[in-house]
C-alpha cells in the first residue's frame, strides 16, 4: 500500500504541535471552579443514595477520592522482548492475537482450541 503523497513528516526536533494543547480560557476555568463545592456535594449525595445504581455510586466515590487524594498510581509491568527484528515482533504479536481469539471463542461457549502455551499475564 503506497503512502499518500501529501504527508510531510516532521523534521527531527520539530513538533507537530509547537504551541502544545490549547489553553482553557481563564474565565471558563473560573466558572467551572465556582461549582466545585456543589459538584462535590452532588457526588456525595449520589454516593450515599442507595437507590442509585452501583455504577453511579462507584463513579461518585472515585470522583471524590480522585479529587481529594489524587488518582492512584497504576503500575505496569512490561516484558522485555529483547532485540527482536520487526518481523520477529510481528510474529510474536500475531501469535498473541491468535491466542486471544482462541480464548475469546472458548469464553463464548465454543470448544477451546489448546494451541500452545498459556497466555502471558500482566500484573
Amino acid at each position: 500500500m503506497a503512502k499518500p503523497s501529501n504527508l510531510k513528516p516532521f523534521q527531527p526536533g520539530q513538533s507537530g504541535n509547537p504551541n502544545g494543547r490549547p489553553r482553557i480560557p481563564d474565565d471558563v476555568k473560573a466558572l467551572a471552579r465556582s461549582y466545585t463545592r456543589e459538584a462535590i456535594e452532588t457526588a456525595a449525595e449520589i454516593m450515599r443514595n442507595p437507590e442509585e445504581t452501583g455504577t453511579a455510586r462507584m463513579s461518585a466515590i472515585n470522583t471524590i477520592l480522585d479529587r481529594g487524594w489524587g488518582k492512584a498510581p497504576q503500575h505496569v509491568t512490561v516484558d522485555n522482548m529483547g532485540e527482536l527484528s520487526d518481523a520477529e515482533l510481528g510474529s510474536e504479536l500475531a501469535a498473541a492475537v491468535e491466542q486471544l481469539r482462541r480464548l475469546g471463542r472458548a469464553g463464548a461457549g465454543e470448544a477451546p482450541d489448546d494451541g500452545g502455551e498459556a497466555p502471558p499475564t500482566a500484573h
